[in-house]
């Protein structure tokens, strides 16, 4: 019975995680519905064979974050960006939530190829924002 429990115990958790974790088939397309990505991928990052484009490390975009706003990373993510900020020249988006000192959340949109700050919104934003920054 102990030999069958050392076979089983494996066998077991494996299958718990193969039906845990997402499959990413061909026809099992998962989208973020605040983001949603083209169909067509390949049109859409036509812009990225220029030769000039790299996109921003995270530990540098939280870096500018940190340097305007006080508060401790939560989440990251490059996303496409939305039509406005994609008028404006923008190719992917380095969002990244912060957990302010105060326990509030702020969401930065940062152009994941200059850094520059596309949107900052949350509770708390005056109260994070650092005092020593200058405009």
């Amino acid at each position: 019975m102990k030999r069958l429990r050392i076979i089983l115990l494996p066998l077991l958790v494996a299958l718990a995680l193969a039906l845990a974790l997402p499959t990413f088939g061909d026809d099992d397309r998962r989208h973020d519905h605040d983001a949603p990505w083209p169909e067509d991928w390949a049109t859409e990052f036509e812009s990225l064979k220029q030769h000039d484009f790299r996109v921003l490390p995270l530990k540098r975009a939280v870096e500018i974050a940190g340097e305007r706003f006080r508060g401790r990373l939560i989440a990251a993510r490059i996303v496409p960006p939305r039509p406005d900020e994609r008028a404006r020249g923008v190719i992917l988006v380095h969002e990244l939530r912060l957990l302010t000192p105060k326990r509030d959340v702020l969401m930065i949109r940062l152009d994941a190829h200059s850094g520059d700050f596309l949107e900052v919104a949350g509770a708390g934003l005056t109260d994070a924002r650092r005092k020593d920054d200058k405009p």
